[in-house]
C-alpha cells in the first residue's frame, strides 16, 4: 500500500512539473517587450554584465573598421537585406540586444525593426559610438575574419 501511495505521490509531482514547465514556455510569448536608450557608460556597464552579450554594429562595413566595440557583429543598416540580415544573425530574441550607430540616429531608426522581428530586450547606445570614442572607451579595429 505504501508503495502505490509513493508511486502516486511521485507520478503527481511529475505531473505538476511538467504543467509548471508548459505554463512556463506559454509564458516566454507574453513577455513585455523593454526598450532603454543608454549613454555609453551605462550601455558599457549592461554589456560587461551579460556573460555573452548580443551587440549589432548597425553602421558601414568602413565604419565598422575603422573601431567597434568589442564582440560587435556587423549588420549594415544600408543594406537592403537588413531584418534579414539580423533574422540570418540567429540572435535569441528573448535575451537583450544591443545596438549602435554612428550618432544614435540610424539604431534609433532601426528600433522598430528590431520589434517586429520580435526582440523582446532591445538597448540602444543613444549616442552612439561617437560618445564612446569621446569617452575614450576600448574600441577594436578591423573587420571580422571570414567564415569558412
Amino acid at each position: 500500500m505504501k508503495k502505490l501511495q509513493l508511486n502516486l505521490l511521485v507520478l503527481f509531482l511529475l505531473g505538476a512539473v511538467q504543467l509548471g514547465t508548459a505554463q512556463f514556455v506559454s509564458d516566454l510569448h507574453k513577455v513585455k517587450p523593454t526598450l532603454r536608450n543608454a549613454r555609453a557608460k551605462i550601455f558599457a556597464q549592461l554589456i560587461s554584465r551579460d556573460k555573452n552579450p548580443q551587440i549589432i554594429d548597425i553602421r558601414t562595413p568602413g565604419e565598422y573598421a575603422s573601431g567597434h566595440i568589442k564582440g560587435a557583429k556587423l549588420i549594415n543598416y544600408y543594406d537592403p537585406n537588413f531584418a534579414k540580415n539580423i533574422e540570418k544573425a540567429g540572435f535569441d530574441k528573448y535575451r537583450p540586444i544591443y545596438i549602435y550607430c554612428r550618432s544614435g540616429h540610424r539604431s534609433g531608426n532601426s528600433i522598430p525593426v528590431f520589434k517586429k522581428l520580435g526582440f523582446k530586450h532591445i538597448i540602444n547606445l543613444g549616442y552612439g559610438i561617437n560618445e564612446w570614442k569621446r569617452l575614450e572607451m576600448p574600441l577594436e579595429k578591423g573587420m571580422p575574419a571570414l567564415k569558412n
